[in-house]
């Protein structure tokens, strides 16, 4: 029920600690269109993806209220899950020592007040080097910074931090963004201005919400003071247990929604739950790091311009990342291996690039139309895992006239990389290929071996190749 006066929510409830030094929660009873006055959905979306909910499906929602109106002997008996700031809830003792008395504050505040909120609450979450990444005075907010921006500092190196700075430079002067931006932060903003926050059961709140026979009830774990790092675990724990959250989704979900700092807290947690947060940054990276070659071109599922599925684009970054021992002779003394760091990326980006630049306008038409043969997941594994084939052969011969590994140097990897390449020509990934379903090992195998044949005949009478022989 809600006291209109003071835009107070107030509830009976049931208090809980499930174990020592573990959150107090408290179960209520809301019912679902007064549940959406105080609380609401940090969804992900393809301009904002700081939200770590699933994206909102209509039809699932739907198929529930349609489920709840059918009949009255139809429940959905399984609990909203659903934070809400601190000071936002008030608790008060009744004489049952285990039933207390649940308020919700809601303040009606401006849009300036609430973003002015969102960026110091961005801010405080950032660590000291995301903090110092965006005091710099480089304006990262596009993802895009030009070459005299990445001198002077560069983008911040989580997600979370540049939104921060962007953030910043809205709450100075919200008119000097594009439109575009505009309404991605107000969208962001209006989402996450409620005292509350659903981590799990979105579509049963707004699907019950729309059975307009009568308010249905939904019981409600009400968990306050949630931080953010606690949010997304719990999301994780909860969605990979009921309904798995796809590898894309995880990834996604833990590189946009937490700062580094965050994601160093529950580093030791997130390993547990049997979840490498280090990969998870990885196709995040690759997608805004403006030295990275499939810069913008990743779809992580929300929309977009990205055409490069997120799981394709993991795939093929975690494979150079984590190269197989068959090619440590290529890595064995190069720092970035050994540590294990993020720094390897960057061998990537040279790699790739190379590539790039053989193929300049098989590259550039294919990301004209969204995709391509040279663009496809077999396409690119096969290509990268010949070409460090080819670079293990140069190793043997650098090794005995004691030379390193061409990723000794960017300059020598580049060479090498188009070398390897020079006999493959373009209309290789431009000509059709007859062959079709070529992911699967088998496949993948006849694929490495056409271009091994390709190479052989320096690119001539591809057309005799079974590649390209039409049936």
């Amino acid at each position: 029920m809600t006291d209109e006066e003071t835009d107070r929510f107030t509830y009976t409830g049931l208090v809980l600690q499930q174990q020592p030094g573990s959150p107090t929660m408290y179960l209520l009873t809301v019912d679902a269109p007064d549940l959406l006055e105080w609380a609401d959905v940090p969804n992900a979306k393809a301009d904002y993806m700081a939200g770590y909910q699933r994206v909102f499906n209509k039809d699932r929602a739907q198929e529930i209220s349609e489920f709840l109106a059918a009949d009255p002997k139809n429940i959905v008996p399984g609990a909203v899950i659903v934070t809400a700031a601190a000071d936002a809830v008030s608790v008060e003792d009744t004489e049952d020592p285990d039933v207390v008395r649940v308020s919700l504050k809601v303040e009606d505040r401006s849009f300036e007040e609430r973003l002015a909120d969102i960026y110091a609450y961005f801010s405080a979450r950032l660590s000291d080097a995301e903090r110092a990444s965006i005091e710099t005075g480089v304006d990262p907010t596009s993802l895009e910074a030009d070459e005299e921006e990445t001198e002077n500092g560069g983008i911040p190196d989580s997600y979370i931090a540049a939104l921060t700075a962007e953030l910043a430079k809205a709450v100075e002067d919200f008119d000097s963004l594009t439109p575009e931006r505009q309404s991605a932060i107000r969208g962001y903003v209006d989402s996450v201005s409620k005292p509350g926050l659903i981590i799990d059961g979105q579509h049963r709140v707004f699907g019950a919400k729309d059975v307009s026979q009568h308010d249905v009830r939904l019981p409600v774990i009400l968990l306050p003071g949630l931080e953010m790092g606690e949010q997304v675990f719990h999301f994780y724990v909860l969605n990979n247990k009921a309904k798995p959250l796809s590898p894309t989704e995880l990834r996604r979900t833990i590189s946009t929604s937490l700062s580094n700092a965050e994601i160093d807290k529950l580093w030791k947690r997130f390993e547990d739950a049997g979840v490498n947060p280090e990969a998870t940054r990885w196709t995040h990276k690759i997608n805004t790091d403006p030295t990275s070659p499939f810069k913008d071109l990743i779809d992580f599922g929300l929309g977009g311009s990205g055409f490069i599925k997120e799981n394709v684009g993991y795939q093929i970054v975690s494979k150079f990342v984590n190269m197989p021992r068959k090619y440590r002779i290529l890595y064995a003394d190069i720092p970035a291996w050994q540590q294990g760091s993020d720094e390897r990326l960057t061998y990537f980006y040279a790699f790739w690039s190379a590539i790039k630049e053989r193929y300049a306008e098989t590259w550039a038409e294919g990301v004209a139309e969204g995709g391509g043969q040279f663009f496809y997941k077999a396409a690119m594994l096969v290509l990268q895992e010949f070409i460090l084939d080819f670079l293990v052969q140069v190793m043997n011969v650098r090794k005995v006239e004691g030379k390193p590994s061409p990723f000794a140097d960017f300059d020598e990897l580049k060479q090498y990389v188009m070398a390897s390449i020079a006999d493959l020509p373009p209309e290789f990934f431009t000509t059709e290929w007859q062959e079709k379903q070529l992911d699967t090992s088998d496949r993948r195998a006849f694929l490495r071996g056409q271009i091994e044949i390709a190479v052989r005949n320096q690119g001539k009478f591809l057309g005799n190749q079974q590649l390209f022989k039409k049936s």
